[in-house]
Parts: C-alpha cells; structure tokens; sequence
C-alpha cells in the first residue's frame, strides 16, 4: 500500500493521473467506432452511420445537402419514378445543421479512400439552399470531417485547433448529455446497438422521413432566422473547391435548390434585395457548366408536405423525389442504367 509519504515524493503524479483520464476519452473522440456506436445519441454520429455505409456500398450517386436534403429526398422514390430498384445505387448523405466545410471534408476522405470516379461514385448532386454557404455547423462535424490540409492553409487556426483537441472542439455538443433523454440515449446505446430515431443509414438509404419530432427546434430557427444573410466567402470557397475536386475525379455535378413552403430559395429570386451574393453564386456555378435544377420554382407549395417553411414531411418529399428523378433522367439520360445494374 502507497503512503502519504511516497506520494509527496511524486509531485507531479497527480497531474499525470489527470492527464491520463484526459486522454482516455480524447483517444476516442479519434476513432470512427465511438461516434459510430452512439449514432442515435449525436448527430455526428449519425454522420459517421452514413459515411460508414457509404464507405461499405460505394453508391453510384449521393445526394448531399443539409436537413433540407436529409428529410426532403428519398432514393427509394427516385428510383421508382425511373422505374428502376435501388440497390445501394443512390443514397441521401444530407446531414442536418451540415455546410460545404464539412462537405468537402467528407469528399475528401472519400476521395483518399479512392471512392470518387468512374465505376464507383458517379455523380454527386449538392442540395443548395442559403444555409448551405453560412457557417452553420452547431452539431460539431468540423470537428471530426473538416480536412485540416485545408483549414491550415486557409489559416482557420481556431478550428484546426480544435480538431486537433476534440475534448475541447466538441465539448459544447458532450454538455448535452446534462439533458436526461440523451443521457438515457448514451447509456442505452453503451449497453446495446441502437439506431438514430428514422431508422439507421441502411434502412432507407440515408434518408430520414421528416417529422416534427425529429428536429432540432433551435437549430430550425438559427437556419431561418439567417437565411437571408450574405453567403459566407469561405463556404463560397469551399464549394468551389468540393466542385473541382468532384470534377478532378471524373464524377458528374449538379446543384438541386431544395423546395421551400412560402417562397422560392435565394438563388432564384431576384425581386429580393437581400438575393444579390446569392444569385452572384448561381451565376458563377452557370458560367462554370454546373447544371442548377430548380424544382417547381415560382409556384405556391401545399402546406400539407411540408412539416414546417423549410422542410418537407414523407408525402412531399416522395413527390419532389419523382420531381427530381425526371431532372436527372434529362440530364443523365444513361442514369436508370447505372442504377440498375
């Protein structure tokens, strides 16, 4: 048994002891399989379900975006408006509270797995509304998915820092395991494989029917109240960066506007004094040969398919699902073959 006595001999033993249960968690916080097994705890976690699987799968298309992408498009839709079955050919990579930072982290990874390119991920079609392009990213995935290549050469010290450092990155997102449901989630998910609330990446290839219930109110009302804010220069940036480097591999591009209830995304509105960076933006996608789809634009949306003014529940996202499909079979008309094979 150690006394007192020899303890004083060490005087620094008690800080290492604290170093060592620092870096315990801060190990984890580095490996796929934490983030993985409490997918239906955080919304990184989910990021990581779905990445995984696309890892696993190597879909031929992804359909990528934030909420608006996550609860507005279902694979499963597309493909029977092709008359075609989805065999792990399509999948819905929208991550909810996401911007084109974490985009092109994720591409990138994708791309040193050697995943982006003819007879592997095809085609990529980016859902682009205002949010897409502010800094929006209150659920952490910069922490884990942004690449730190870039954001040193970019000089985004802070966030490379706090990459580096997840205990500190992520620690506002661990605090909410104050709140008794999430912490009843992590104990749950400690004990046994539980899936996100919607059904995990497999069961409906990535997308998650929209009801109330499953968003975030707070991070709802941070996305409306700053949707008609300037776009952010750098997200423009990394936009640009996740399109040239799509193109650098081979995969085809194209930019969906998701539907909005009670008018159209900025991109499309002129008449908007507040539309001016935005429609700059969806100019300099046009001269760069980007096809922009807009679906339904100008015309006064149903209420009964939308779950609130930004995001649609199950019956409008099948339909502007079948919207979507017809898009891309015009553009790609070889698409229902690679698909189905």
């Amino acid at each position: 048994m150690v006394s007192r006595r020899d303890l004083t001999r060490w005087p620094g033993l008690g800080a290492a002891f604290a170093l060592l249960l620092l870096l315990v968690p801060e190990a984890l916080l580095h490996t796929d399989g934490f983030f993985y097994r409490y997918r239906a705890v955080f919304a990184t976690g989910r990021a990581m379900d779905k990445l995984r699987h696309i890892e696993a799968i190597v879909p031929t298309l992804l359909i990528v975006g934030n909420s608006r992408v996550d609860n507005g498009f279902d694979p499963g839709a597309i493909a029977d408006r092709l008359g075609a079955e989805n065999h792990g050919r399509m999948f819905n990579f929208g991550l909810p509270g996401s911007d084109t930072r974490t985009l092109f982290g994720l591409l990138t990874r994708l791309d040193r797995k050697g995943l982006l390119g003819p007879s592997r991920i095809e085609a990529v079609v980016i859902g682009l509304d205002e949010g897409y392009l502010q800094p929006a990213d209150a659920l952490g995935y910069e922490v884990f998915f942004a690449d730190r290549a870039t954001m040193l050469e970019k000089g985004e010290y802070r966030d490379l820092a706090r990459s580096l450092v997840r205990l500190w990155g992520y620690s506002d997102n661990l605090k909410e395991l104050r709140e008794p449901a999430k912490l009843e989630r992590f104990i749950q998910a400690s004990r046994d494989s539980v899936e996100p609330i919607g059904g995990g990446a497999a069961q409906f290839a990535g997308y998650r029917a929209g009801f109330g219930a499953l968003q975030d109110a707070a991070q709802i009302g941070l996305q409306e109240a700053g949707s008609k804010n300037p776009p952010d220069p750098a997200r423009i940036d990394y936009l640009n960066r996740s399109i040239d480097l799509l193109r650098a591999r081979g995969v085809r591009v194209a930019i969906v506007y998701p539907p909005l209830l009670n008018r159209d995304v900025l991109y499309l509105t002129p008449e908007d004094a507040a539309a001016t960076p935005y429609l700059d933006v969806a100019g300099q996608l046009r001269a760069r040969g980007v096809p922009l789809i807009g679906l339904e634009p100008g015309i006064r949306h149903n209420p009964a398919e939308f779950i609130n003014a930004g995001h649609l529940n199950d019956r409008g996202a099948k339909r502007f699902s079948g919207l979507l499909a017809v898009q891309l079979e015009a553009l790609w008309p070889d698409l229902r073959a690679k698909l189905s094979r």
